[in-house]
């Protein structure tokens, strides 16, 4: 899994906090780091919900000594520092919550712990992101500017700005097709309420179900480029990774935060490029239309693209479409009419009287007066593919405008 490296003191415990809080999030618990003498180095938001002892420990910036001695002479302290896995341990004192803690160390030397205050052991998934995260924030604490090659090569090629092969090669994607995930804002760049995509997140997510995943931030969103064995079929992986997505938006509390998109699959390094611009569209039109799917492939939006692009060439060529809809909505705008609410019924039955005068709690026969006028008034006739296609565009292109306006 690739890693994001800062430099200096103050750029790791930002990213020391922006880890925690993902996993906060990810498992619905706070969670407190604490290094090997119990100083407390970082939490994650929501510690109202944790007891007395870890606030006080917050605040102090140093776990209580009477606790740090009951951890140790009931043996919590060699138990966890012994275990590569997460344990659950007792409460220390009739005030206390249970925890979940875990100690932090990837190939070097043991450099803390992880706290979760909890009722509950965790789960197995539950377990593995917790696992994630304990070691996801080791390989931050000791980074010494290792990693940063394998990140640039990542951007390289998402972007297309270096040799696809060679970048391809050192990221272990040379013989394999590959999916790209993007996560970006709910809403565009200019709403600021939205900041960026919770890329800390995205990757401890993806470390337990995808472990081969690669995964950067560029400016606002976050990619994470999907592995896949070469014989997999392209349909196949993109549904797995449209599946992945739809995991992390149900259990995650993102709904109203982000949006998620999913390429197609590519079977060529230098396509990775092409599969990054693709989720790029996607995430656009779920940006502009809060009525795209929030997780979405280009099948799910595809006709949204193809209005949004046409209606954005008429508007650069200062046209606009005419015809029985612009004609039905000046008449009912000066008459006070439904007619145009009666035709756009019609065509949603495909024509069938009785089912749209039923849907409008209409006679039947008030129904074709209303066609009859409908005919009168802009000329519309049902019996010519031609202008029914048009009315039908167009009543989509002005739901359009509606969705933005």
């Amino acid at each position: 899994m690739s890693q994001l490296g800062h430099d200096g003191h103050a750029g790791r415990r930002e990213d020391l906090f922006s880890v925690i809080d993902a996993a906060g999030e990810l498992l619905n618990v706070p969670i407190v780091l604490e290094d090997t003498e119990f100083r407390v180095l970082a939490w994650s938001k929501g510690q109202q919900s944790a007891d007395e002892e870890r606030v006080s420990g917050i605040l102090e910036r140093q776990a209580q000594p009477w606790l740090v001695e009951v951890l140790r002479s009931r043996g919590d302290i060699a138990r966890l520092t012994a275990s590569p896995e997460p344990v659950f341990l007792d409460p220390a004192s009739d005030r206390a919550k249970p925890r979940m803690a875990c100690r932090v160390q990837h190939d070097g030397p043991h450099l803390g712990y992880l706290w979760a205050t909890t009722q509950t052991p965790f789960d197995s998934r539950q377990t593995a992101q917790f696992r994630a995260a304990a070691r996801t924030i080791a390989v931050r604490m000791s980074q010494d500017g290792q990693g940063t090659t394998e990140q640039d090569d990542l951007e390289a090629l998402l972007f297309g700005t270096a040799d696809a092969d060679q970048a391809a090669a050192r990221l272990g994607l040379s013989t394999t097709k590959a999916t790209v995930l993007a996560a970006a804002p709910g809403r565009p760049a200019h709403d600021a309420a939205f900041g960026e995509a919770p890329s800390d997140m995205l990757r401890l997510y993806l470390t337990t179900v995808h472990p081969r995943s690669l995964v950067t931030r560029h400016d606002r969103a976050t990619y994470a480029v999907l592995p896949w064995p070469a014989s997999t079929d392209d349909t196949e992986a993109r549904a797995r990774s449209v599946n992945t997505a739809r995991d992390l938006w149900d259990r995650a509390a993102l709904r109203e935060r982000i949006v998620l998109a999913v390429s197609s699959a590519v079977a060529e390094p230098g396509r990775i490029p092409y599969a990054r611009s693709h989720v790029d569209r996607i995430n656009g039109l779920q940006q502009q239309y809060p009525s795209a799917p929030r997780v979405a492939a280009f099948e799910d939006v595809q006709l949204l693209y193809a209005l949004s692009r046409l209606r954005g060439a008429l508007r650069q060529d200062g046209e606009t479409l005419g015809g029985a809809v612009l004609a039905l909505e000046r008449h009912d705008r000066h008459q006070h009419t439904q007619l145009l609410a009666t035709l756009r019924c019609y065509l949603d039955h495909f024509g069938d009287t009785n089912a749209a005068a039923a849907q409008l709690h209409l006679h039947p026969n008030t129904f074709r007066y209303r066609l009859q006028r409908i005919r009168e008034v802009s000329g519309f006739d049902p019996r010519d593919a031609q202008t029914r296609f048009l009315a039908e565009l167009h009543l989509r292109m002005r739901d359009l405008e509606i969705r933005t306006d």
